[in-house]
């Protein structure tokens, strides 16, 4: 899909990427399905959508479904924290994703909206994990460890700190 093609066992991904990604997979979409609206999967779901959903001039409605609380996982499955928007009713709906890792999310995103009544529904994301479960359209499947730009800082004690998810990585690689 996307002319991004991702080596070795940790990609750090810049915001160039991110938006070359996000150029490719609203080309594409709006080629094979031109959605009614887009459906962004909070939290880091939302970035790619917003800027999907502004290439593609279409509204955005987020969802928020998740194992994680605070950034901790906490539940063995996605729980629905905030639900699919009634505007999905009777419309061509893309819902993304920044990834899909076993497909749950999505999948339970587009269970959600089918039952709110779109018309077809169908899923995007940065990348997903080969052996997986894949949505319609995704950028890149690796099995290796994805840092998303807006992932890789994280504030602590009110300085920027490298997210510690991946600090060992990083520094294992210097």
């Amino acid at each position: 899909m996307a002319a991004y093609t991702p080596q070795g066992d940790l990609i750090q991904l810049s915001w160039d990427d991110v938006m070359e990604i996000c150029r490719d997979l609203a080309m594409t979409v709006s080629k094979e399905f031109d959605p009614d609206i887009v459906v962004g999967v909070a939290r880091g779901g939302l970035i790619p959508a917003t800027i999907i959903a502004s290439i593609l001039r279409k509204d955005l409605y987020p969802v928020a479904l998740s194992r994680r609380v605070r950034g901790v996982i906490v539940r063995e499955k996605p729980d629905i924290l905030v639900p699919v928007s009634d505007e999905v009713d009777g419309r061509r709906v893309l819902i993304v994703d920044e990834r899909s890792e076993t497909g749950e999310t999505l999948r339970l995103a587009v269970r959600e909206t089918q039952k709110k009544g779109a018309k077809k529904v169908k899923t995007a994301a940065i990348f997903a994990r080969p052996g997986s479960w894949k949505p319609n359209y995704f950028g890149f499947e690796s099995e290796a460890v994805v840092i998303q730009p807006w992932d890789y800082e994280l504030i602590v004690s009110g300085r920027f700190v490298v997210n510690p998810d991946y600090e060992e990585m990083l520094y294992a690689r210097s």
